[in-house]
């Protein structure tokens, strides 16, 4: 929805499910992955720009991206790479 209609509890919610969701696993995973390991992570179109009407999505979603790409330049010297994927709809 556009951000002047939308409940603050949505963005949070949001910023739960798609950026600290990506976060808790992440934090549970790594020190158990061997080099050479790939970890894969899943965005989407709105996460590279923003869209009208989906103001806390695309927000939650350029938060997961701000986390992939430092992730990766910290896990690079480990032998592991972080891979993102921006699908243009999830239908």
């Amino acid at each position: 929805g556009e951000f002047i209609s939308m409940p603050v509890e949505d963005f949070e919610s949001l910023m739960k499910l798609n950026y600290l969701g990506a976060v808790y696993v992440t934090k549970a995973l790594v020190p158990h992955l061997a080099r050479g390991s790939t970890l894969v992570y899943t965005s989407s179109m709105a996460g590279q720009l923003g869209i009208f009407g989906y103001t806390a999505y695309s927000a939650s979603k350029f938060a997961l991206r701000g986390f992939c790409e430092a992730l990766q330049m910290e896990l690079r010297r480990d032998g592991i790479h972080v891979v993102m994927a921006f699908p243009p709809d999830t239908d």
